[in-house]
């Protein structure tokens, strides 16, 4: 196949995905938005509770936070959050996955009846490293969440598009959004480079995010001595923080 043919594939194919992605929505991310004060963000959290008195069910390992990187010296639940190191702004950030003991027991078992409504962390069918940060009074202030850049190379090919997810689920409108042009060394990935980082305001919290899908520096399509076709050679990440608003960010 020569290169131009298989630019159009992987175009196509990127198009597709982008239409798997948004047909994956799950009920935490589909309820509407009038409903974010009874039911939370994600999975009943939201926004002003308390350490002390959050619910372990449908959560566990626990860890400490690496701003949304791999999870650090492990945790007993919520309650630990102290034992992390703050981040410059005063949180403390605990990393928790969806409890999954269920869906790994039904592929011990060769069971796919067990595991019918277990999907490990993930937000419509994105795996995501999920982060909560805390006050120094255990008060929720913000709830951090980026796509795992340890899925295969389908998964991580999809997940910029998680941020059109989020922010239709929002709803489109009145988002603020920047486009960032290429650094030095940033190409597309089959013609796309995108790049771009958004803000919505609410009365009671602040959302962002950010979308990523192009090659970094030193990255190619081609290795430059096979010339063979490249496999996961790329960029492709969403990042979503939802916080309090009376908290400074600074990125």
């Amino acid at each position: 196949m020569n290169m131009k043919l298989a630019e159009m594939f992987r175009s196509i194919s990127l198009v597709s995905l982008m239409l798997v992605g948004l047909a994956f929505m799950t009920p935490a991310l589909a309820q509407t938005a009038a409903d974010d004060d009874d039911k939370g963000e994600l999975r009943g959290l939201r926004l002003g509770m308390n350490a002390n008195e959050m619910d372990l069910d449908g959560f566990g390992e626990f860890a400490c936070g690496s701003n949304g990187g791999p999870p650090r010296a492990l945790l007993e639940d919520w309650r630990d959050f102290k034992k992390c190191r703050p981040e410059p702004n005063g949180l403390y950030e605990v990393y928790v996955r969806f409890d999954d003991q269920t869906e790994y027991l039904g592929k011990a078992l060769e069971d796919p009846t067990i595991s019918t409504n277990k999907r490990g962390t993930t937000i419509a069918g994105h795996p995501i490293v999920l982060t909560t940060l805390f006050d120094s009074d255990g008060v929720l202030r913000m709830m951090r969440f980026v796509t795992d850049p340890r899925g295969d190379t389908m998964a991580r090919r999809m997940a910029h598009l998680l941020r059109l997810i989020v922010i239709n689920r929002y709803d489109p409108a009145n988002w603020e959004c920047e486009d960032i042009p290429p650094g030095p060394g940033e190409t597309p990935v089959g013609g796309i480079f995108h790049h771009s980082k958004c803000i919505k305001n609410f009365p009671a919290k602040k959302i962002f995010v950010e979308g990523k899908f192009f090659r970094k520096p030193g990255q190619s399509d081609v290795d430059p001595n096979t010339r063979e076709y490249t496999s996961g050679y790329f960029e492709s990440s969403t990042r979503v923080e939802i916080y309090d608003p009376t908290l400074k960010i600074v990125r």
